[in-house]
């Protein structure tokens, strides 16, 4: 019972501001009992149940507010003359802020006529200075707070950040590896390197890939911690996985193939905080220690107040310097694409010089093929590329961890020449291409075409950046599927159940089948073989229950 009602005195009305109102929901997610919460803020339970009640709408509208400030003055969520004129403008308006769109008032309100008339709206609205008062109001919006900076990379700004996140990390008492930094890229997994798809009978026939996926990455200071792989497509349930239960990595999916808040608050709760608290913990530090990411400031990244669990907390890169400083863009996403291009085209070549068409192999290499190529790219990067991606943000790091021949400079260089002993390799392989019918495809490859393609999808940016109507739609289909509870899942159009589970007799089998293969090969190890026959003796282990079922 609350303490009010125990001494029989009414209790006075706290009205709470939107971000005490947060707070709370913080609290509650963090364990602290309702009767704690009343007792700190002088409340009554009911108060915090209706909060609670009000979490997924109380949590977008503060991520959306332009100044957290005003956030601890405003008490309600009360909207405009028109709720949806007012949700569509406010996601317009956040949108074309992350896109890097200088705002103005006067942008603002030509912008509230158009989408009042795209709408179909029936009341008036002149759209005044006092209407963008009141909206400005409504949502926290402080232009000088916004648009006060440079745009462009700045090389004093990255400097004056090192060392805030020096400051930050001493302050925190943080490790190398509670630190962690996150990045997304668009990744074309079936495009080919130029003119390898031409046909000398039909040249214009058949265009290269655009299918896109997009790959988060994500690993800590130390080098001793990559997170499992976020890839993003564009169908929920693609044929290709059909059947499937264990994934190289988390896959999510949206029409655009392109990284979203939704998902990004989905990996960060689901898969981010779980595998990094499990890391330190297997490393000896507290259980409680606390865990940092750093993120960029792309469109998609809810703001950092919502990206808080279980001690682990969000800090973003300035805007201005990210290119400069950014972790995994210096040289860690690189490393795993350009080993990525490097095992795709292998298979492209071996199927080829086994007589299957480019068109074929291209129509045949699916998106679980795609999605294991990528795990293991990630899988391939060294320890060492991904300690040296921090050399630009955390410079007194590299200087205790790393002796001489390690500093930038020489980290550069030995990039470069990891990259040229990859070209290089592949070119020996096209040499190897002994097929008659292939040899003109080998005589369309070269070290510029290979070079220019490991940087194909480079200018591909990770975030789809809508239109208007899309804007509108996108706001109305949320709404819809508020009301109703339904999920967009989007999917294949022409998927087909075409996948034939195999048994576990056929699979005992073609394990011994390769094991009698693996064998007589030099190039195997011993460990290599060893886990096929461990993998062998699981699924012995497993017939009886498999047979029951």
């Amino acid at each position: 019972m609350d303490s009010a009602k125990k001494s029989g005195v009414k209790r006075k009305h706290h009205a709470l501001s939107i971000a005490q109102k947060v707070e709370i929901l913080k609290k509650l997610d963090s364990g602290m009992s309702v009767q704690t919460i009343c007792d700190i803020y002088d409340i009554g339970s009911s108060t915090v149940y209706d909060i609670k009640k009000r979490k997924e709408k109380l949590l977008k509208f503060f991520s959306d507010s332009g100044s957290k400030q005003q956030m601890f003055v405003r008490k309600s969520m009360a909207e405009g003359k028109s709720s949806e004129l007012d949700q569509v403008l406010i996601t317009w308006f956040n949108l074309r802020v992350r896109e890097g769109v200088e705002m103005s008032g006067d942008l603002i309100k030509k912008q509230a006529k158009a989408f009042h008339e795209q709408l179909g709206l029936q009341h008036k609205c002149d759209y005044s200075e006092g209407w963008l008062q009141r909206f400005k109001s409504r949502h926290g919006i402080q232009f000088s707070a916004l648009f006060g900076e440079k745009r462009s990379a700045d090389i004093d700004v990255a400097s004056e950040y090192v060392d805030e996140f020096a400051k930050l990390v001493s302050d925190e008492h943080l490790s190398p590896e509670q630190v962690y930094n996150a990045d997304e890229t668009a990744l074309l997994w079936r495009c080919t390197p130029k003119k390898t798809t031409e046909d000398a009978e039909s040249p214009s026939e058949f265009k290269a890939s655009k299918d896109r996926v997009t790959v988060m990455c994500c690993s800590n200071a130390a080098g001793t911690h990559r997170c499992k792989l976020l890839v993003i497509g564009k169908s929920l349930h693609p044929w290709a996985f059909k059947g499937m239960t264990q994934f190289p990595v988390h896959y999510r999916a949206n029409k655009k193939g392109c990284i979203t808040t939704d998902i990004t608050l989905d990996w960060f709760q689901k898969c981010f905080v779980p595998e990094a608290r499990a890391h330190c913990n297997s490393v000896g530090l507290d259980p409680k220690c606390k865990i940092l990411l750093i993120l960029d400031n792309c469109s998609a990244h809810p703001k950092a107040d919502l990206l808080v669990n279980d001690n682990v907390f969000v800090v973003y890169l300035p805007p201005s310097c990210t290119s400069l400083i950014q972790p995994q863009g210096n040289g860690i996403i690189r490393s795993m694409k350009f080993t990525y291009r490097s095992l795709f085209m292998r298979s492209l070549l071996s199927s080829v010089n086994s007589g299957t068409p480019v068109q074929k192999f291209i129509k045949e290499f699916t998106i679980k093929d795609a999605v294991y190529c990528v795990a293991n790219a990630w899988k391939s990067v060294k320890t060492s590329t991904l300690k040296n991606g921090w050399n630009k943000l955390w410079p007194s790091l590299m200087d205790t961890s790393f002796s001489n021949e390690d500093s930038e400079n020489n980290f550069s260089g030995v990039r470069v020449s990891k990259e040229k002993q990859l070209i290089q390799e592949l070119l020996d392989y096209v040499e190897d291409v002994t097929n008659p019918n292939t040899k003109e495809l080998s005589s369309r490859i070269n070290e510029d075409v290979l070079r220019e393609w490991m940087d194909v999808d480079d200018t591909v940016p990770p975030v789809y950046h809508y239109t208007d109507s899309e804007i509108v739609d996108m706001v109305r289909s949320l709404e819809r599927n508020t009301r109703t509870g339904d999920e967009d899942e989007s999917s294949d159009e022409n998927e087909e159940d075409v996948r034939e589970k195999i048994s576990i007799d056929r699979l005992i089998t073609l394990t011994t089948e390769l094991l009698d293969g693996l064998e007589q090969q030099s190039f195997v190890s011993e460990q290599e073989i060893m886990n096929v026959y461990l993998l062998k003796d699981k699924l012995i282990r497993e017939r009886p229950k498999y047979m029951k079922q």
